[in-house]
């Protein structure tokens, strides 16, 4: 996704992904029974927690990659295709 959104924009284009942040407080501290139950609606789950999504907007080429707390459990991440 983050390689397709790179190919997609124009030089200047800015890219933004709103989602669950991995560092959120909240969601650490979910029961596990909360968390399975998240967990069953997004298989995937795992695998984006995992993912240092900043560190692969850097690798697909974007610059000026920045992360915002939007809310205690969301995060909102920001970067742009260079001129």
């Amino acid at each position: 996704m983050v390689r397709e959104a790179f190919r997609l924009l124009r030089p200047g284009g800015t890219f933004a992904i709103t989602d669950n942040s991995p560092k959120s407080k909240i969601l650490q501290e979910l029961s596990p029974v909360l968390f399975m139950l998240m967990k069953s609606t997004e298989p995937f789950l795992d695998e984006y927690y995992l993912t240092d999504l900043e560190r692969v907007m850097r690798e697909a080429g974007f610059i000026n990659v920045n992360t915002v707390l939007t809310d205690p459990r969301h995060r909102t991440v920001t970067a742009t295709v260079p001129y």
